[in-house]
C-alpha cells in the first residue's frame, strides 16, 4: 500500500511564494489585505513573504510604476492626467487610478460626479498616444454603475483602429470587479504644435 504524498511546510511555503508573485505580477495594485484573503493567510504572513521575496509594498510599487509610465508620456504633462498614470505602452494601452474623495461627491450624496470619470478616461485616452499633442475629436460614453466616495477607480485604455493621425481608444473603468464606465474616444494626434495659438 503506497502512502499519499503530503506537501511539507517548506513545499507549502514555496507554493505560496509562487502564487504571491503571480498575483502581484498579474495585478500590482493588490493590497496586502486582498493578497492575504486570496492566499488564505494572515496579512502579517503576506508582509513577511513580500520581505523574503524582495517585493515592495503597494505604495512603493505604485511609485515605481508611475515613474516608469511618466517617462514614456509625451502627449500630456503628468499633472494634466486626471488620476495617477501607472502603466503606459505608447499607442497600445495605459492604466490609471483615481482615489475618490468627499470633494468629488454630487450634492449631499456619496456618489461621485460623472465628470470625474469622464476626465480620468479622456485624459488616459490622450496619454496613451505618443504624439506632441493629442485632442479628443469624438466620444461615446456609457455610465454603467455609480462610483462612490472612497472607492478607487481603475481605468484601462486600449488602442483599436488607427488611421492616419486618428486613433480609436476604448477606456473601461472599474471599481474592483464592478464596471462603472465605458468610453470610446476618437483622438487626434497633432504634430509640430508651437506654443502660440494655432487653428486646429
Amino acid at each position: 500500500m503506497t502512502r499519499e504524498w503530503a506537501p511539507t511546510r517548506s513545499d507549502r511555503k514555496k507554493l505560496r511564494h509562487q502564487k504571491l508573485r503571480q498575483l502581484i505580477d498579474t495585478n500590482p495594485l493588490l493590497p496586502d489585505e486582498e493578497l492575504a484573503e486570496r492566499l488564505r493567510v494572515s496579512v502579517s504572513t503576506v508582509r513577511l513573504d513580500r520581505a523574503v521575496l524582495g517585493v515592495p509594498e503597494l505604495r512603493e510599487r505604485m511609485r515605481a510604476m508611475a515613474e516608469a509610465a511618466g517617462s514614456r508620456l509625451t502627449s500630456l504633462r503628468q499633472e494634466e492626467v486626471v488620476g495617477e498614470l501607472l502603466e503606459l505602452e505608447p499607442n497600445q494601452w495605459a492604466l490609471s487610478i483615481l482615489d475618490t474623495t468627499r470633494e468629488m461627491a454630487f450634492r449631499h450624496t456619496d456618489r461621485v460626479w460623472d465628470h470625474f470619470l469622464y476626465a480620468q478616461a479622456t485624459t488616459l485616452a490622450m496619454a496613451t498616444i505618443a504624439a506632441e499633442m493629442v485632442v479628443t475629436g469624438a466620444a461615446r460614453l456609457r455610465y454603467r454603475s455609480p462610483a462612490l466616495v472612497g472607492e478607487r477607480l481603475v481605468a484601462r485604455s486600449k488602442v483599436g483602429i488607427h488611421k492616419g493621425n486618428k486613433y480609436v481608444v476604448s477606456v473601461r473603468t472599474r471599481v474592483q470587479e464592478r464596471e462603472v464606465f465605458v468610453g470610446r474616444f476618437i483622438v487626434v494626434a497633432i504634430e509640430g504644435v508651437s506654443s502660440s495659438n494655432e487653428s486646429l
